[in-house]
């Protein structure tokens, strides 16, 4: 098996969770900086999530019937490097939230054009340890991204601002290493008569579709709420909070290159969709219990079991999607999953904005493990529809 093809598209993840996982860790400090709540600061990452999720339906168009999503996957990666680089310059929250806005249209790529590529890069019989490994790149951008911050602001004592201009080199350095990457063509192992059904007709997507929306106000308000939980009740700087989150990624990266190998096994088994419900119901309930743990080593042991658990549950979301999607379809159904994300997290945000002026940081945090608990038991119900919705594939394709 190939590793370039999942490296270079690993690679243009990592480079587009530099900018994210920054402004997770720096988000106090930003906010500090412009003036602005960190409700404020959630609410753009939510309207960012918006454009990750419309700007897909556009390249969706664009690559249709057409061998071009490397090219276009590599320059989206080009255009966010320059946002991440310019974000340095952002004087107010309108200029900020113009770049995110920028940073999500062209993340987009990765929500539409990925994981549909590596579903035709490699066969299906290995696509659940190739989508672990690249699912892994999450969190080796979440290491990579805050070690470098930790770095930067507590070695050398630079400010936010710096920081991000030396991510925006790294991260172009990173896009420029994925150059030779190709498209191997769409349906490369789909018989040609393969057919599935779409978000309308199939009762997994549908099913999938609804799990995404409830997934989305658990991700997106933690990415800045567990920090500045971290810094406001127990006194963490810039670079202990980024050293915490690397580890937990390190750790992460750990369960997914185990998990890896089994995820093909537990899809044939019809085990998938329990495992995800179990790891979403797991990630949420840490998380609400460090929001309240009474004892800061409490606080990290749970944020730690929730940040670990969190990357393992997009790349098994996905084998789910592409299992019971004609690969003619995927694009745009990962585009519409990406709307979905996007909505949950703009729900997400105004639940925690709300429950956060009643009750404070902790309480807002807590609120959300309902959502995560949603998320589990509706993808546990797919346990009953998936075997009917999978798409069939071609026979020399399942033995590797």
């Amino acid at each position: 098996m190939r590793l370039y093809p999942v490296y270079a598209i690993g690679m243009l993840a990592i480079t587009d969770a530099f900018v994210n996982q920054a402004l997770s860790v720096l988000a106090p400090d930003i906010t500090g900086s412009l003036g602005v709540s960190t409700a404020a600061l959630s609410s753009l990452l939510a309207i960012q999530l918006l454009a990750v999720g419309a700007g897909p339906f556009l390249m969706a168009a664009l690559v249709k019937g057409r061998p071009i999503r490397a090219g276009v996957s590599i320059a989206t990666g080009l255009l966010w490097s320059a946002a991440t680089f310019a974000m340095a310059f952002a004087q107010d929250l309108w200029t900020l939230g113009a770049l995110l806005l920028l940073s999500g249209l062209a993340n987009g790529s990765q929500i539409a054009l990925h994981s549909p590529l590596l579903a035709d890069l490699y066969a299906p019989a290995v696509r659940g340890r190739v989508l672990a490994l690249y699912g892994a790149a999450m969190p080796a951008g979440a290491i990579l991204s805050p070690l470098t911050v930790s770095l930067l602001s507590g070695g050398f004592g630079l400010d936010w601002r710096a920081v991000y201009t030396v991510l925006g080199l790294l991260s172009l350095a990173g896009v420029l290493s994925a150059l030779r990457l190709r498209d191997p063509g769409i349906g490369r192992f789909d018989p040609p008569a393969a057919t599935g059904g779409g978000l309308l007709r199939s009762r997994t997507l549908r099913r999938v579709f609804a799990t995404f929306v409830a997934y989305g106000m658990l991700l997106v308000p933690t990415a800045t709420f567990l920090s500045t939980h971290l810094k406001e009740r127990w006194g963490l700087a810039a670079d202990v909070r980024g050293l915490f989150t690397a580890l937990c990624s390190a750790l992460a990266i750990v369960v997914l290159a185990t998990l890896g190998r089994r995820l093909d096994g537990l899809l044939r088994s019809g085990a998938l969709p329990s495992t995800v419900a179990w790891t979403l119901a797991g990630s949420a309930l840490a998380f609400a219990a460090g929001a309240v743990a009474p004892a800061m080593p409490l606080t990290l042991a749970a944020f730690l079991v929730g940040l670990v658990l969190t990357p393992l549950i997009v790349p098994m979301i996905t084998l789910i999607m592409v299992a019971v999607t004609h690969a003619a379809r995927r694009s745009l159904t990962a585009s519409l999953f990406g709307i979905g994300l996007a909505v949950g997290g703009l729900a997400g945000a105004a639940l925690l904005d709300t429950v956060d002026r009643l009750y404070g940081t902790a309480g807002a945090v807590a609120s959300i493990a309902l959502p995560g608990l949603v998320a589990g038991l509706i993808v546990a119900s797919t346990r009953h529809t998936i075997q009917n919705d999978l798409v069939p594939v071609r026979q020399e394709s399942l033995d590797v």
